[in-house]
C-alpha cells in the first residue's frame, strides 16, 4: 500500500505537460517546505510568535490555492487554474509585507496602523475569505462578513446587541495587523504550534500504512463477531477519527472499505452508512486528541491537557458501547451473521497477512503513538509531544525501509517518496484547518470586542430565567445550529464563546460546560439538514441521505444525552469525586444506555414485548437522573425485564423438546 502512495505521487507529477507539471511540483515543494518549517520551528523556536503565525497562515493560503490549481487540469479549467495561481502569488504580498515589517508593527505601529497596514490587512482578509469559501462553502465567510458589518454598524442595531460601533481602521486592524488578532490571533497560534503538527502526524501515519493496519487490527479483534464488518468499522473509525480530526475525512477513508462489507453482510445501505458516520463522529470525542479539539479546549479554558483527556475516557467508551450493542442487536433481530458470508477483503492487501505479522511490520507506528500518549500524559506541551512523535515515525520508517530493502538505491527512493507523501498529505490537511480556524477567529474577536458574547450569555440567562433545565436545551440548539457544516475543531471554536459562558455563570463546572458545547458542536455533523458526515456516508452506501442521517441520530444518542449528564452529574467526568464513585456513575450510565438501545431495537435477550419496551424506556431515563431513588427504580425496572425474559426463555425451552435438542446441537 505504501508503494501505491509513492506511485500515486509520481503519477501526479508526471500528469500533463508544461504548466500542469510545474504547478504540481510547486505545490509539493511548498507543502514539504511548510511541513519542515513547522517541525523546525517547534524544535528550535527561531521565529517570534507573530512572524510564525503569519508564515503559517500565508503558506496555508498559498497551499490551498496551489492544491486547487493542481486539481484543475482540464483545458476548460485552465482559466480557473491561472486565477488560482494568481491568488497564490498575490498571497505573497501580505505574507512578505508582514514578515519584513514585523518589528515595526509590534514596536512602532501596534496601536496606530499606517495606511499600507490597513490595505494589507484588507487584502489578507479578502484572500482568506475566498479560500475558505472554496474549501468549506459560503456559510463561514458569510458569518465572518456579518460580524464585520455588526462591528462597524453596531450603533444601529436595536436591543441588547447594540454597541457604539468600531472605526474602519481599527476594525480592519483587528482582523490581522497591527494588532495580531483575528486571522493572526491566539487560535491561529494554536493551529500553528499544535494542530498542524498533529495533522502531519496523521498524514505520516496514513502514508506509512497506519490506516491499513488500524483496519487489519480492527478486523482481527472484532471481525469474527456476528456483526463483524460493522464492529470493525466502529473500532477502526473510532481510532482513526481521533487522529484525523475530520469526520468527513474519516468516513471517506474507512467507509470506502467498511460500508460495502456491511452491505454484503446483509445490513441495509442506509444502516451501513449510518454506522460509519456515527463511528466517525465518535472518533472526534475519543482521547487522546478528541479530533484535535482537546488542544483547543486547553487553549481556551486553561485546563491542563491531562485533565481534559482523562475526563473524556469514560464518555467515549459509553458512546462506543452503545453503538456496538445497537449494531449487535440489529444483527440478531434481522438474523444477520457475518460468519456465514464470505467477505472479500482484497481491497486492502494487509488483510491477506496475519494480524501478528501486520503488527510486527507496523510495530514502529504503535511505538510512535505510545510515545505520543506517554508524553502527553506526562505533561509535555502537546506541540512538542507531537514533534517527537513525528520524528519517531520518520526515523523508524526510514530505518525499516532501508533494512527491508537491504540499503539498495530503490529502498532509499521508496523511503523518500513515502515520507514526502506523508508530509504533503499532512500539510494539506493542516492548511485546510488553519485557514478555517483563522477566519472563524475573526468572528470570535468581534464577538468579544463588541461585548456580544457577554450580552448573549445574559440574554440566554434571561430567557431561561437562570433555570438549568431551560438553559441547556437552548445552548444545545445553538451549538447544533452554529456547528452545521464545519469540521469539529472549527465548530467547537464557534460555540465555545456562545454557549459555555452562560452555563458557567449558573454554576456548571468549566470543563463540563465546554465538553457540553463540544459534544453538541460535533453532533451537528449528523444532524439534518446538512449532516456532512451522513452525507458522505450515504453517497458511499448508495442510500437515502435522510434515512442515513436519521438512523445515525438514533445510533448516536449518547452524543446527545451524555452532555446533559456532564452538567447534572459531573462526577461522570471525575469532577469532584474519586475514581470509585466515578466508576459507579459510569456503570449506571452504561446500564441506562444499554436499556435504551434494547428498547429502541425491541430486543434484549430475546424479542421484547411492548410492555417490556415501555418499562425499559423510563428505566433508562431514571438511571440517567441523579439520585439514589431514581437509580434504584431504574435498576429495579431493568432487573424485572431481564428476569421476565430469562423466565420465559427457560419456560419455552422446557415446553419444546425440539428447541432443547436444537439448542444442544448448536452448542
Amino acid at each position: 500500500m505504501q508503494g501505491g502512495f509513492a506511485d500515486a505521487l509520481v503519477a501526479k507529477v508526471d500528469r500533463g505537460h508544461g504548466p500542469a507539471k510545474a504547478t504540481a511540483l510547486v505545490y509539493y515543494a511548498v507543502a514539504v517546505a511548510m511541513a519542515l518549517l513547522h517541525l523546525w520551528q517547534a524544535y528550535v523556536f527561531a521565529l517570534p510568535s507573530g512572524q510564525f503565525k503569519n508564515l503559517h497562515l500565508g503558506l496555508s493560503l498559498i497551499l490551498t490555492f496551489l492544491a486547487a490549481a493542481t486539481a484543475a487540469g482540464a483545458r476548460r479549467e485552465r482559466l480557473a487554474q491561472a486565477f488560482l495561481l494568481g491568488l497564490a502569488l498575490l498571497t505573497l504580498v501580505p505574507l512578505g509585507y508582514i514578515h519584513l515589517e514585523y518589528e515595526a508593527l509590534v514596536t512602532q505601529r501596534s496601536f496606530l496602523p499606517s495606511r499600507p497596514d490597513v490595505w494589507i490587512a484588507g487584502l489578507l482578509l479578502v484572500i482568506a475569505l475566498y479560500a475558505v469559501w472554496r474549501d468549506w462553502g459560503a456559510s463561514i465567510p458569510v458569518i465572518a462578513v456579518l460580524s464585520l458589518i455588526y462591528a462597524y454598524f453596531g450603533y444601529l442595531v436595536p436591543g441588547f446587541a447594540n454597541h457604539g460601533g468600531i472605526g474602519w481602521d481599527r476594525m480592519v486592524g483587528i482582523t490581522s495587523i497591527p494588532y495580531f488578532r483575528g486571522l493572526l490571533g491566539n487560535l491561529t497560534g494554536i493551529s500553528a504550534s499544535t494542530i498542524f503538527l498533529f495533522m502531519l502526524l496523521a498524514g505520516l501515519l496514513k502514508a506509512t500504512g497506519g490506516l491499513d493496519y488500524i483496519m487489519r487490527a480492527a478486523f482481527g479483534l472484532v471481525g469474527g463477531m456476528r456483526a463483524g464488518p460493522a464492529q470493525a468499522a466502529i473500532a477502526s473509525s473510532g481510532f482513526f477519527g481521533s487522529i484525523s480530526g475530520s469526520i468527513m475525512a474519516n468516513v471517506a477513508s474507512t467507509g470506502a472499505f467498511t460500508i460495502p462489507l456491511m452491505k454484503r453482510t446483509g445490513f441495509a445501505p442506509h444502516f451501513a452508512g449510518a454506522v460509519e458516520a456515527t463511528a466517525s463522529a465518535g472518533g472526534q470525542v475519543t482521547p487522546p486528541k478528541l479530533g484535535l479539539t482537546a488542544f483547543l479546549i486547553v487553549g481556551i479554558t486553561g485546563i491542563p491537557y491531562a485533565e481534559v483527556m482523562v475526563a473524556t475516557v469514560f464518555p467515549a467508551l459509553l458512546f462506543y458501547a452503545f453503538l456496538m450493542w445497537g449494531v449487535h442487536l440489529r444483527a440478531v433481530r434481522l438474523d444477520i451473521d457475518a460468519r456465514r458470508v464470505k467477505q472479500d477483503i482484497s481491497d486492502v492487501p494487509m488483510m491477506e497477512m496475519s494480524l501478528a505479522r501486520a503488527t510486527l511490520l507496523h510495530l514502529h507506528l504503535i511505538f510512535a503513538v505510545a510515545v505520543l500518549v506517554y508524553l502527553l500524559v506526562g505533561g509535555m506541551p502537546a506541540g512538542i509531544a507531537a514533534l517527537y512523535a513525528n520524528f519517531t515515525i520518520l526515523g523508524l520508517e526510514i530505518v525499516k525501509r532501508l533494512a527491508v530493502g537491504r540499503l539498495r538505491p530503490a529502498a532509499f527512493a521508496e523511503a523518500a517518496l513515502v515520507v514526502l507523501h506523508g508530509l504533503i498529505a499532512g500539510a494539506r490537511s493542516g492548511a485546510m484547518v488553519a485557514v478555517i480556524i483563522a477566519v472563524i477567529s475573526i468572528m470570535i474577536e468581534f464577538v468579544v470586542v463588541t461585548g456580544f458574547a457577554q450580552k448573549l450569555s445574559y440574554a440566554m440567562l434571561e430567557i431561561s430565567n437562570g433555570q438549568l433545565w431551560l438553559l441547556l436545551p437552548l445552548a444545545a440548539l445553538s451549538c447544533l445550529a452554529f456547528g452545521i457544516g464545519l469540521p469539529t475543531s472549527a465548530a467547537y471554536i464557534l460555540v465555545a464563546l456562545l454557549g459555555a459562558p452562560a452555563m458557567v455563570q449558573v454554576g456548571v463546572p468549566l470543563l463540563a460546560a465546554h465538553l457540553f458545547v463540544f459534544y453538541y458542536a460535533n453532533m451537528s455533523a449528523l444532524t439534518p439538514p446538512v449532516a456532512v458526515g451522513a452525507l458522505v456516508a450515504s453517497n458511499l452506501a448508495g442510500a437515502s441521505f435522510w434515512k442515513t442521517s436519521f438512523t445515525a441520530l438514533r445510533l448516536a444518542l449518547p452524543g446527545f444525552l451524555l452532555p446533559f449528564l456532564f452538567v447534572v452529574q459531573p462526577g461522570i467526568l471525575g469532577i469532584g469525586v474519586g475514581l470509585g464513585e466515578q466508576l459507579l456513575f459510569v456503570a449506571l450510565a452504561f446500564v441506562a444506555l444499554m436499556a435504551l438501545n434494547s428498547a429502541i431495537e425491541g430486543y434484549l435477550l430475546a424479542p421484547l414485548s411492548r410492555i417490556e419496551r415501555l418499562l425499559l424506556l423510563p428505566a433508562a431515563f431514571t438511571l440517567l437522573l441523579p439520585g439514589l431513588i431514581t437509580d434504584l427504580l431504574g435498576l429495579a425496572l431493568v432487573a424485572a425485564v431481564v428476569a421476565r425474559q430469562v423466565f420465559f426463555a427457560n419456560r419455552r425451552r422446557d415446553l419444546d423438546p425440539m428447541a432443547q435438542l436444537h439448542g444442544d446441537r448448536s452448542e
